[in-house]
């Protein structure tokens, strides 16, 4: 039996009665979330969302062969990577500086300061966009303008599977949303080219130094040519002099020229370090420094020396040509030679890459570092070589007549820095050409167009959400009530708790005794209440008394019950009004039913049948009063009253003496039923000490009131002086709070046929 009512515990009908008692509850939370909902919403400033779409590439402008730019990012990496940079501090500040210098900045302002007036709870940043230091890059004014932009205005977000990325703007107008978009799309690509193109450009600017002091000194050395032709009458040299200033000025800029390579080689080669950590460039240099690549320089040296030396002789000859078959196969050995120290070098590289690399440097660097190292190298060893042969010719112009010596040298050196300025010149339209040509990796698909509807507030969705939170918080706040709230509420309550139920009476009002109010003070209106059983016996909860009369009389199967004992848990559960209630249906079916006030401490008996309280129960216990002389016959037929009489100072002892269980002995003979009304059991003792006197005992609890810990108290206190516990009346049962219990066809069967309920009679005194 226990376990089938602990499953009643999960089934539908019991989570309807917790819902339909916390209707008021689901109901409230419904409208007080709806109203904030609807409010919040429809007040909200709307936002807008303008969104541009770029695509990353993964190599930026063109591939060089005089200074090769090259990346090799892994995708992932290099997206990453963009998202990164296009969410930093940086770009910010270049985006509020844009805007601050943007034509459209006086109409944001306005805008802005509009809106600050009606929403100065939201973060607005491009309300301060004018403020007076908003422009300083120190100031805390900007400062706040980049901290909003990045944490509130904008969102990155990379389309799958591709290289295109969403750059997402949020604003409180249209043309804000578009225009911040756009700016920052503008302002990355302008980052971007000035990123990819920042080798070149370093190399460019390096370049147009050198040639702007190469073409200082071209224009010396012709002035000075000049004027020692003019000074000395010397007008030309002789064929075989001519013959070695050309070789020597050829050879010179060749050398210059290397020199020039290798200098702006090693500045590249700076740039690309200082991206590295101080253990990653540790690590590529004894990478490098390979026995291995060290011999293959070695060789790569002697191979270019041979080649300069037999290039020499081909050019103090008439049978020079650039296509000679051994210059080619002196270029293919070399070529070779340095691909050899490229691929050693790679796999230097690889052996030490756990320690290179330990934060995911990008192939990319890596490689044109690796690029740069090899052609520095065949530099290197070309520049000594070139420089041999240039002192060898110097030495000969050396041996010339003092006369032609200088002459031979002024010519030289004019030559040498008309070549030099010439290829300068050349590898400075060469590189502006390349720097021209870095487009980035950055390339714009979609710019952002001002949105036709607002993406905040959802007007819709936040009713949705508003319906179900409301329905939601009141359902979990009635659950979270009703699994905290330890009280007993209905029947079922107690059956799972495994005590027997007489009944269960409904809440008793005024309004419960029909219309008859009116005219009675609210004392009379009081008392028709309590005892609805005669002024209203047609009634619903006069039906539960009666029940509750026939569940008393069945109590014990053997015999009869002729005394029985009403007491509660505690005080104010209803236990006078039970049982004078329960007197009444009794001499209402024909018994003779005596009601004794057993309560010594706070006796109501009198005050609810209209009586004196002189001479009562304690009366008689001390030898005062008869029997005959203490009892009060009601002007309801076959009950009779015993009021307390006089309070004693110690009620329990006269419960407990023998002088009540004579008197109980005595009345027991007259009368059909005895009907005891005891204070509650755990506030005194009186109750445990008469229940052993007595047939049975009926404990009244009340429902939504009295604690289950509360009533097991109760009953264990009964327990322990054995009395007999006949069952637990539930009193004070809101119907209305039920669903899907029995209580309702109180209604249905008692509620009358529609028609007006005639007045009950004017109160009388019933004794």
């Amino acid at each position: 039996m226990v376990e089938e009512l602990q499953e009643q515990q999960v089934t539908l009908a019991d989570y309807l009665r917790i819902l339909r008692r916390g209707r008021w509850i689901i109901f409230l939370s419904f409208l007080v979330v709806m109203i904030a909902t609807v409010y919040f919403t429809f007040t909200a400033q709307p936002v807008y969302e303008a969104s541009a779409l770029i695509m990353l590439k993964e190599e930026g402008g063109m591939a060089q062969e005089i200074f090769e730019v090259s990346s090799f990012m892994k995708r992932e990496t290099m997206i990453n990577n963009h998202i990164e940079i296009l969410k930093s501090r940086t770009l910010a500040e270049e985006v509020i500086t844009s805007l601050y210098k943007s034509s459209f900045a006086d109409s944001l302002w306005i805008l802005g300061n509009r809106k600050r007036e009606e929403h100065f709870e939201w973060k607005k940043w491009l309300k301060t966009l004018l403020a007076p230091n908003a422009a300083e890059e120190e100031g805390p004014v900007f400062k706040e303008l980049v901290k909003s932009f990045r944490e509130e205005a904008i969102s990155v977000v990379p389309k799958r599977d591709t290289d295109l990325v969403e750059l997402k703007v949020q604003a409180f107008s249209p043309f804000e949303a578009a225009l911040i978009a756009n700016t920052w799309m503008e302002a990355y690509i302008n980052m971007d080219i000035r990123d990819s193109r920042a080798e070149v450009t370093d190399i460019v600017r390096f370049l147009e130094d050198k040639q702007r002091e190469m073409e200082e000194k071209l224009t010396t050395s012709e002035n000075a040519l000049k004027n020692y032709k003019e000074k000395h009458g010397v007008a030309e040299l002789t064929s075989e002099t001519e013959q070695v200033i050309r070789m020597s000025a050829e050879f010179e800029t060749m050398y210059q020229e290397a020199v020039t390579q290798l200098e702006a080689n090693e500045r590249r080669l700076a740039m690309l370090k200082s991206k590295l950590n101080e253990s990653q460039k540790a690590a590529l240099s004894s990478s490098l420094s390979s026995p291995v690549i060290l011999e293959l320089q070695k060789q790569q040296a002697q191979l270019i020396a041979s080649k300069a030396s037999y290039e020499q002789q081909l050019k103090s000859t008439d049978y020079y040509s650039p296509d000679d078959a051994t210059l080619k196969k002196y270029e293919q050995r070399l070529s070779g030679l340095q691909e050899q120290i490229r691929e050693e070098m790679n796999k230097m590289v690889s052996s030490g890459a756990a320690s290179l690399n330990p934060l995911g440097v990008s192939e990319g660097l890596v490689g044109s570092i690796l690029e740069i190292e090899a052609e520095n190298s065949s530099l290197k060893a070309k520049t000594q070589e070139l420089s041999k042969i240039v002192n060898k010719y110097n030495r000969e112009l050396n041996s010339l007549p003092e006369k032609h010596l200088r002459l031979a040298q002024l010519q030289r050196e004019m030559e040498v820095n008309n070549n030099i300025y010439l290829m300068l010149r050349e590898k400075y339209e060469e590189n502006r050409i390349a720097e021209v040509g870095q487009i980035g990796s950055v390339r714009p698909i979609d710019r952002a167009k001002p949105p036709e509807e607002p993406i905040k507030p959802k007007k819709k969705m936040n009713l949705i959400l508003g319906f179900l939170v409301g329905i939601g918080l009141g359902v979990g706040i009635t659950f979270i009530r009703e699994y905290l709230d330890t009280t007993v509420k209905t029947v079922e309550d107690l059956e799972q708790m495994d005590f027997t139920v007489l009944g269960s009476i409904p809440f008793i009002s005024s309004h419960s005794v029909g219309k008859n109010g009116k005219g009675k003070n609210g004392e009379i209106t009081r008392i028709e209440s309590r005892l609805i059983t005669h002024f209203a016996p047609k009634s619903p909860v006069s039906e539960a008394y009666r029940s509750l009369r026939t569940n008393i009389q069945f109590a014990k199967a053997d015999e009869k019950v002729k005394t029985a004992l009403v007491t509660s848990s505690v005080p104010g559960e209803g236990k006078s009004t039970t049982v004078a209630n329960l007197a009444i249906t009794f001499a209402q079916m024909g018994a003779k039913t005596l009601l004794i006030d057993a309560d010594l401490r706070r006796p109501v008996l009198h005050g609810i049948f209209g009586c004196s309280r002189n001479e009562g129960l304690t009366n008689i216990l001390v030898g005062r009063s008869t029997l005959e002389e203490a009892i009060h016959q009601t002007r309801i037929e076959g009950l009779s009253l015993l009021v307390s009489g006089t309070l004693p100072p110690n009620p329990s002892e006269l419960l407990n003496s023998k002088m009540m269980t004579k008197l109980i002995e005595k009345t027991k003979p007259l009368y059909d039923i005895i009907l005891f009304d005891t204070p509650p059991v755990i506030a005194v003792t009186d109750a445990a000490v008469l229940s052993t006197k007595v047939a049975g005992v009926v404990l009244v609890v009340k429902s939504g009131e009295t604690d289950r810990n509360v009533i097991t108290r109760s009953h264990m206190l009964l327990d322990k002086v054995n009395a007999n516990l006949l069952g637990v009346l539930v009193n004070g049962v809101n119907v209305n709070m039920m669903y899907g219990s029995y209580y309702q066809y109180y209604q249905y069967y008692y509620a009358g046929d529609g028609k007006k309920k005639k007045r009950i009679g004017k109160h009388k005194t019933l004794v």
